[in-house]
């Protein structure tokens, strides 16, 4: 009986150590009581993304006479039989939009090429700004610049992989995964790969570590730019049962209870 008793409880204590180390391996930041408030500070800017090639804005202007910024809002009447555009009717119809070209130029209306790449979104406000008023009309504008194409690409060992759509250009690593629906219990949280363009169209590849500091400490990894492609490789659990067959699986089943029966009985009958 004491010898049953004995197996009993080191299957116990052997299971619980295993419960252990899994935890371990699926858990997010589990250091992150060790961050220091230096650490912490690098990420308390507010990130600003950068326009690039081939992103995708739209630009408003409005004053307080809708007439003086019409010509700078082409988009708003274009096609749609609006001869006398007020602030009611402006509302109702879609901004131009306008695509940044290689070169990092958009055709901005009436005051021609504008380079925009390297530009944040508050930064190019204050650049068409300048370049309308005084020069084209006499009121101050308020001018309004949104990415169109902000998206994040979620693939690999996630609930949901996809093309997500951004409300804003602040997205965290954490943003994109919930997005995503978290990772599976398969995938790898030591190891996600982060595919990212530059403005010169060159692929830059970084290894992420979601059980590091870093991912909090680091503003180039916690926040995503656009265009962004996070894969999430598959762990080792989910490798090796790639390479066994469902008749394979159920013939190690069968062996190991064989095994677990036959430890059993030796045990009983000592």
């Amino acid at each position: 009986m004491k010898k049953i008793l004995f197996s009993l409880l080191l299957v116990s204590v052997i299971i619980a150590l295993a419960s252990c180390g899994a935890r371990r391996r699926t858990i997010y930041l589990p250091h992150i009581d060790n961050i220091s408030a230096s650490e912490l500070a690098k990420n308390s800017s507010i990130y600003e993304a950068k326009i690039i090639p081939k992103d995708v804005l739209t630009i408003s202007v409005n004053t307080i006479t809708p007439e003086a910024a019409l010509p700078f809002n082409l988009g708003s009447a274009a096609g749609s039989g609006v001869t006398n555009v007020t602030s009611a009717s402006m509302t109702n119809v879609s901004l131009q939009t306008f695509v940044v070209d290689s070169e990092g130029n958009i055709n901005y209306p009436v005051v021609g090429t504008i380079h925009v790449a390297g530009l944040s979104r508050v930064e190019l406000e204050d650049k068409i700004k300048e370049s309308i008023w005084p020069k084209y009309i006499t009121e101050e504008p308020i001018v309004n610049v949104r990415f169109q194409n902000y998206k994040i690409s979620v693939v690999g060992e996630v609930n949901k992989p996809g093309t997500f759509i951004m409300q804003n250009e602040q997205c965290t690593i954490f943003d994109a995964l919930a997005q995503a629906g978290d990772l599976t219990i398969y995938g790898n949280r030591n190891n996600v790969l982060l595919i990212r363009e530059d403005a010169t169209g060159a692929k830059h590849i970084t290894r992420i570590d979601l059980q590091s500091n870093s991912v909090i400490s680091d503003p180039a990894i916690y926040y995503l730019q656009q265009n962004d492609v996070l894969y999430v490789e598959p762990n080792r659990a989910k490798s090796r049962q790639s390479m066994i067959g469902s008749a394979d699986t159920f013939a190690v089943s069968i062996v190991g209870t064989l095994i677990s029966l036959t430890a059993l009985v030796l045990t009983l009958t000592r």
